[in-house]
């Protein structure tokens, strides 16, 4: 058996790749060997591991994780995949593959792909209820979404910190999350701009100190600013404005759902000033010029055009 997990959703991934161990300990052996891809530098490492034979154990398993990583392995994955001896069970798993290369097309010929991707934030909301119901905990609708507007698509961070709300013992409500809850940066970032769209420079330049006293960095802050405008152009140009349209363009589900609420009050002609004002400040901040006051500079100048 040689199956490949493709997918960005890494909780899906690593609860199959769970149910695959389990399934090959109960009905075989322990013998696993398991490869980080993005560390190999010698491909005859993992082709020895996939066509050796051990005398001790009928079968053998070897994961191989971030696959894609290793260049020597996809310009080879053909002869690669044919060294795989038949009592070796291979899984490659990584995020993506380039579709259009020869190494995806082989292995959508010769090998069990399965895809994992982040769950729209309906189905994810719907999810944090039943996985709260699961271990006999409680979260209503209003607070579920709020968890994953916090956190962002990421099912397996939402998991993490889900558990974490369910062992305190409390009530999960809004007050709860906030205490408990650290925010993805993506969520504040969406939130900076919501904040400078309706106008309020005041709360925006609050999100963006709070990211600073978080430790980022004004660049890296400017280039999630960058990120979620890139986002929003997709929004405000679309021709059909749905999430499905802007998922097969290649945006996360909860991304495009942001991206759609913000799209409805922002004109075409001020989304490029706003990103070309901000090139101009990215520009800027590589000199020895004051990025946090240039920075608010930028707010106050987008949050006056809302007005």
């Amino acid at each position: 058996m040689i199956r490949v997990l493709l997918g960005g959703n890494s909780y899906l991934k690593q609860l199959e790749l769970t149910n695959i161990v389990k399934s090959f300990v109960d009905k075989y052996t322990d013998n696993i060997e398991r490869f980080d891809a993005s560390e190999l530098d010698n491909l005859d490492t993992i082709i020895n591991a996939v066509r050796s034979v051990s005398f001790l154990d009928s079968k053998k398993l070897v994961i191989i994780k971030n696959f894609c990583s290793f260049r020597a392995l996809l310009e080879n994955i053909e002869s690669f995949i044919q060294a795989v001896a038949e009592s070796t069970e291979l899984i490659l798993i990584d995020e993506k593959i380039d579709k259009r290369s020869k190494a995806y097309r082989y292995l959508t010929d010769n090998t069990d792909i399965s895809y994992y991707n982040q769950l729209e934030s309906n189905n994810l909301i719907k999810w944090v209820g039943s996985q709260a119901k699961t271990q006999r905990a409680d979260i209503n609708f209003s607070n579920a979404k709020y968890l994953v507007e916090l956190l962002g698509p990421n099912q397996q961070l939402i998991k993490n910190e889900l558990d974490k709300l369910i062992l305190s013992g409390s009530a999960i409500n809004k007050q709860l999350i906030d205490e408990m809850v650290e925010p993805r940066a993506q969520s504040r970032i969406f939130d900076l701009l919501e904040a400078l769209f309706r106008g309020d420079s005041k709360k925006a330049w609050e999100l963006y100190l709070d990211q600073r006293a978080q430790g980022e960095e004004p660049q890296k802050i400017i280039a999630m600013i960058t990120w979620q405008l890139q986002q929003l152009v997709l929004a405000v140009f679309a021709k059909n404005k749905t999430t499905a349209t802007l998922i097969k363009a290649g945006v996360s589900p909860y991304t495009a759902r942001k991206s759609l609420e913000m799209s409805h009050s922002i004109s075409k002609d001020d989304l490029k000033n706003f990103i070309k004002d901000l090139a101009e400040l990215d520009l800027q901040s590589k000199t020895k010029a004051d990025v946090g006051a240039t920075m608010e500079v930028y707010f106050s100048g987008v949050a006056l055009s809302r007005m």
